[in-house]
């Protein structure tokens, strides 16, 4: 967010593609933005709504549907447009249509996801062998970032490329979770959760120390135009 900081002024206002329930929200918001909120799934719009309702209704935060294609903000209406954990959802040309439309002519774009597969170390590969067991079907090469060569489909002109180290420690409990909540995961009402859960627990117990394990992501920020 430092680094973020640097190229976004307080006070600029902030489309967040993909918003969820509103991890990256609230840091964007404490950079001195304003933000609009932009969630197509129902649910998730009305808990980042309730966690944030304070900010609502200071007017620095709207929470709306809509998608990267169809944002439904007027023209020139944001100086940027952020996603965290969503561009691999875009249909490329059609959000890159909708971003030049809405951002003022300085605006800036901002991709962010995190991605466990590209760390080496003993526990994310031994999480990586669990995630390819279980595999839903259809989901054999899951994409949960943009690819690299793929980056101009989105940000054609010029971009910025941070890699940041970010180590989780995750609790046994929030390994779990962690799994099954993934969408190429089985769920937790998926007649394969237990025999997920018991996968995992193997796995934690090889590498778990003091009672948690850390799985290492890297940080990948794109910001562009």
């Amino acid at each position: 967010m430092a680094w973020i900081a640097q190229a976004v002024r307080p006070g600029a206002d902030v489309a967040e593609i993909g918003a969820g329930t509103g991890l990256f929200t609230e840091p964007l918001l404490g950079l001195g933005t304003r933000v609009t909120a932009i969630e197509p799934n129902t649910e998730m719009r009305v808990v980042l709504g309730r966690r944030m309702a304070s900010a609502v209704a200071a007017g620095k935060l709207r929470v709306t549907g809509g998608t990267a294609e169809h944002t439904g903000l007027s023209e020139g209406a944001v100086d940027l447009v952020a996603a965290a954990q969503a561009a691999h959802w875009f249909a490329p040309a059609e959000a890159r249509a909708e971003f030049s439309r809405v951002l003022r002519p300085d605006g800036q774009v901002l991709l962010v996801w995190n991605d466990w597969r590209e760390v080496a170390n003993p526990i994310n590969v031994a999480y990586g062998e669990v995630v390819r067991t279980f595999l839903t079907p259809g989901n054999e090469h899951v994409e949960t970032r943009v690819p690299d060569e793929r980056i101009p489909e989105l940000l054609p002109e010029r971009w910025e490329r941070r890699v940041f180290v970010n180590a989780v420690e995750m609790t046994r409990e929030r390994l779990h979770m962690l799994a099954l909540s993934a969408s190429y995961l089985p769920g937790p009402d998926s007649p394969h959760a237990d025999a997920l859960r018991d996968a995992l627990d193997v796995l934690f117990a090889r590498h778990e120390h003091g009672g948690h394990l850390t799985l290492e992501y890297r940080t990948v920020a794109y910001l562009g135009r």
